[in-house]
């Protein structure tokens, strides 16, 4: 048979400069991703009060933990607070306290870590996959910069943790997929386990490696939904049994919060408006996903999304229930950049159709840098308030003058580590009847509270706040309050109007 000899087309000069000019856009958009990142790092070890208030009450469950008096209380009886999520991340952030870390730092010390493990994941995915170094810069680059995962990759809160754990599963699932090693889907395994003792709704990476084993290996897919789920239930019964049913009633039952379309609408305004490049992108390749055989990047996607849409609209629900979506938006939108082949084309100077996807690229990279941008000078400006307005409520929050009720947490934290009451999440169980508010209402009619802090002026306000995911008590306690309490100060804080402190009329 007579032999062809294979040719490899070169490089023209024209060519290596469009790549040279590539790399130089690249490594301009990472040094300045890198730095914002390392910016919001510093602000974050820097700063000593909440960015978030549910960072406050995760500090003060973690605190609870390091003190020896636990964590998943009844919710019949003080403190009326809730523990909504499993035990990982207060474990370690409780032990990082012991070790000498401020509480606050401590959780986000873990976050920070946990992502930038799941941006190097996020490269050894696209590596993974594509095996292009182009792509899996870019996707890369377009996850870490994401300016939602900026702003909770340095937030005292499981979510990052959670995720990291969850990215862990996919990529072992991966790598099994590639090499059939059995090794690796244990880990999968253990990873999903532990995404799940982190956040319960971590689930997406599970659902994915379960949905994808079950195409091509039911038995396998049998056996890693039966060992997964096995150890997963046996770890919720031992500690629901260790706390007296006080696990599920903090995780489960107390975490059924009222749904709202309007929430679950603004949580798809935010991502439409913030994500847009990538949306784009993951749009366009997903036609060539379709043709394949249920893509993995796309079903974690589905999952993640469908994650999303089912627990978004609950009230309480922060911008942290789209991170995995946008984590999935980013690994979807690398992949669909390799398989479109938009790098080679652009290189070789093609003016087809594909080489337009460099603009929803740095439009997204841009647009994660503005908004990053922003919410960095947003915490350096509020955390200068936040210390004076602490300062001023301190001396009303010693520990020595008795149980205060407050819907500033930030300022509990500091003075007393832990909280008697959390008005929000109180107040929404009061009113789903699966707390009795005899005793608290009764408790404020005896004037046992030295002091009451709230974000109105009971006086003037006759129904309470109207946002129900404002932190306020039912309407029958601000009346008791109306009529036991008077009104000492007003302080001017970063939230609403400020603080409105009540002490007990002589």
């Amino acid at each position: 048979m007579p032999q062809v000899a294979l040719q490899t087309e070169k490089p023209t000069g024209s060519q290596r400069g469009i790549e040279q000019h590539v790399r130089w856009t690249l490594l301009i958009l990472s040094a300045a991703t890198a730095a914002l990142l390392a910016a919001h790092a510093g602000v974050s070890l820097w700063a000593r009060h909440e960015f978030t208030q549910a960072e406050s009450v995760v500090a003060s469950h973690s605190n609870s933990l390091a003190e020896g008096y636990g964590i998943y209380h009844k919710l019949d009886h003080y403190p009326y607070t809730v523990s909504a999520y499993m035990p990982c991340f207060y474990l370690l952030q409780a032990g990082l306290h012991l070790l000498g870390l401020p509480i606050f730092q401590a959780g986000r010390l873990i976050s920070i870590l946990a992502f930038l493990g799941i941006a190097v994941l996020c490269w050894r995915i696209l590596d993974l996959l594509t095996a292009d170094r182009y792509v899996t810069w870019t996707g890369t680059l377009l996850v870490a910069g994401a300016a939602d995962l900026n702003f909770w990759a340095t937030v005292g809160q499981v979510d990052m943790l959670g995720l990291f754990f969850s990215i862990a599963a996919l990529y072992a699932y991966l790598r099994y997929r590639a090499r059939r090693r059995p090794l690796h889907l244990v880990w999968a395994g253990c990873f999903v386990v532990l995404a799940i003792c982190t956040k319960q709704t971590m689930l997406a990476a599970g659902g994915t490696i379960l949905v994808l084993l079950a195409l091509h290996d039911r038995r396998r897919a049998v056996w890693f939904a039966l060992c997964t789920g096995a150890i997963s239930a046996t770890l919720v019964l031992w500690l629901n049994h260790l706390t007296a049913g006080g696990f599920l009633d903090n995780t489960v039952w107390a975490n059924i919060n009222p749904f709202s379309l309007a929430k679950l609408f603004q949580h798809l305004q935010y991502l439409l408006a913030a994500a847009a490049g990538l949306i784009v992108l993951a749009a366009v390749g997903a036609g060539s996903a379709l043709r394949r055989a249920a893509d993995p990047l796309y079903v974690y996607l589905a999952a993640a999304a469908g994650v999303l849409l089912a627990t978004g609209s609950k009230i309480g629900s922060d911008l942290n229930y789209e991170i995995e979506t946008l984590v999935a938006l980013g690994l979807c939108a690398g992949w669909s950049l390799h398989r479109l082949h938009f790098f080679p084309e652009y290189f070789r100077g093609s003016r087809g159709a594909v080489t337009l996807l460099h603009a929803p690229v740095l439009l997204q990279v841009a647009l994660s840098l503005v908004i990053s941008s922003r919410i960095l000078l947003t915490r350096l400006a509020v955390e200068p308030i936040q210390r004076w307005e602490c300062s001023q409520l301190q001396p009303y929050l010693a520990p020595e003058r008795g149980p205060v009720i407050s819907v500033e947490l930030d300022p509990v934290i500091q003075a007393r580590h832990r909280l008697d009451l959390e008005p929000l999440i109180y107040t929404l169980l009061a009113k789903a009847g699966r707390i009795d508010p005899g005793p608290l209402r009764r408790d404020l009619s005896n004037k046992k509270f030295s002091a009451v802090i709230l974000y109105e002026d009971v006086f003037q306000s006759r129904s309470g706040l109207p946002n129900p995911e404002v932190p306020s008590l039912p309407d029958a306690d601000l009346a008791v309050i109306r009529r036991s309490y008077r009104l000492v100060r007003h302080i001017p804080g970063p939230v609403l109007d400020g603080a409105y402190l009540y002490q007990p009329l002589p």
